[in-house]
């Protein structure tokens, strides 16, 4: 078992890696993008992605996947990387980030981007979302969980300080806050 759990860890670390070293070349290439925020995010989001949470990137509207939602939306770059690796998109398209007609926009979009959830970028409305989200599973008896992810940027916002408390009062058994805090100063 433990043996196991060191080479899936290090599995992760070196997905992680190649992800970050993917995310600089495409955003060095594009000369647009927030590497602070999407750098900090790999780790977590490669851990999701790849080890925690239920998805099809072949059926991208599954209705009982995971749901993830990238409240920090500057952080688009690092979630475009984890879609293409999973298929929910060619990896070429990658290069087109935050060029005109790209389905790939400078913070997530739902309605172009497969395997987006949410379309973010007011920083402090993903957590709100999120919750929603968990809410509806409960509501229709699914067995989905949703993970959003903040950035300590929207730590001030007193909608995420209301949402949490959301929450912690709707005792929610299906929803997980991630985040790294200090990360992106």
């Amino acid at each position: 078992m433990f043996s196991h759990s060191q080479d899936l860890i290090k599995d992760l670390e070196e997905k992680a890696r190649r992800f970050r070293v993917q995310m600089i070349k495409i955003i060095y290439k594009v000369q647009s993008g927030h590497p602070g925020g999407s750098l900090s995010a790999m780790d977590i989001l490669t851990s999701l992605y790849f080890h925690h949470m239920r998805i099809n990137p072949q059926n991208p509207a599954w209705e009982d996947r995971d749901r993830f939602v990238l409240s920090k939306g500057h952080a688009a770059p690092a979630l475009y990387v984890v879609l293409a690796e999973l298929g929910y998109f060619p990896k070429e398209i990658l290069f087109t980030l935050r060029q005109l007609r790209s389905i790939l926009q400078g913070h997530p979009d739902m309605r172009k981007t497969p395997g987006v959830e949410m379309s973010t970028g007011s920083l402090g409305n993903g957590l709100s979302v999120g919750i929603g989200m968990a809410l509806g599973a409960r509501l229709a008896r699914k067995n989905y969980h949703v993970y959003v992810l903040i950035g300590d940027g929207e730590l001030d916002e007193g909608e995420i300080w209301e949402a949490a408390m959301a929450a912690d009062k709707c005792e929610l058994n299906n929803f997980k806050i991630q985040g790294k805090v200090g990360a992106e100063r």
